[in-house]
């Protein structure tokens, strides 16, 4: 996280630039289009602060190491989990399903506890399992 804080002019003036999604007083959240051509460029060897450069980003991003860290998780992304993963914007973990005995109905009850049980008594017998 960075320590550095934008001010309100600042956030307007990068909330102007095309490739910024988002932007608060910590965190800029770049466009999908600017993440493709980004890496685009930077496999043709240009660095990280001229790509920022041809993207019309302020000198005061420029020189701190944003683009050199936005670069480097980029590829890091692109290599280990595909470009979906790089033009997605959801970040984070995925909730986990719950299940909502409010609206079942009672046989419904029924048959997932059932269920349940029997799962159970499977992982039991794999838990306290002894050599014969």
């Amino acid at each position: 996280m960075s320590k550095k804080e934008y001010s309100e002019e600042q956030i307007e003036e990068i909330l102007s630039n095309p490739n910024v999604k988002t932007c608060s007083s910590k965190y800029i959240t770049f466009t999908d289009e600017f993440k493709v051509k980004a890496l685009e460029l930077d496999k043709r060897y240009l660095l990280p602060r001229e790509i920022f450069k041809k993207f019309w980003f302020p000198e005061y991003i420029i020189n701190t190491k944003i683009p050199k860290q936005t670069l480097g998780t980029l590829r890091y992304k692109e290599r280990n989990e595909w470009i979906s993963w790089v033009i997605s914007s959801k970040k984070g973990r995925l909730k986990k399903e719950r299940i909502d005995f409010n609206n079942m109905t009672k046989d419904e009850k029924i048959q997932y506890l059932e269920t349940e049980n029997a799962y159970l008594k499977e992982l039991h017998k794999q838990i306290y399992w002894h050599y014969p």
